[in-house]
């Protein structure tokens, strides 16, 4: 009986031991769990890679919201001190020691 080569080529092995189990590997198979197992890694790996990327970015723009919060208090400080030596200075809201008739 001449062997036919139209199938498959698979690899078949049998466990060591006394039962006679034998497994069947397609290689066509085999190809194809290899390239997914590729593409399962590298996908986690560009994953990750992305989400330590937002991390940094999450990381600086916090440092940078941080130091515009500062310098906002700052000029709102100033304008506070401002404002109040403005009030001291220009406008006296004292009736009592408002003058009749002056000139201004």
């Amino acid at each position: 009986m001449a062997d036919k080569k139209d199938g498959a080529r698979s690899f078949k092995s049998e466990v060591i031991g006394g039962d006679s189990f034998s497994v069947t590997l397609n290689f066509k198979w085999l190809l194809q769990i290899i390239a997914a197992t590729a593409i399962v890694v590298y996908s986690f790996w560009k994953l990750e890679a992305r989400i330590q990327e937002l991390e940094r970015n999450m990381v600086l723009a916090m440092e940078e919201i941080e130091l515009h919060d500062q310098e906002r208090q700052a000029a709102e400080e100033q304008h506070i001190e401002d404002m109040e030596s403005l009030l001291k200075t220009e406008l006296n809201i004292n009736p009592l020691s408002w003058k009749w008739g002056k000139d201004k």
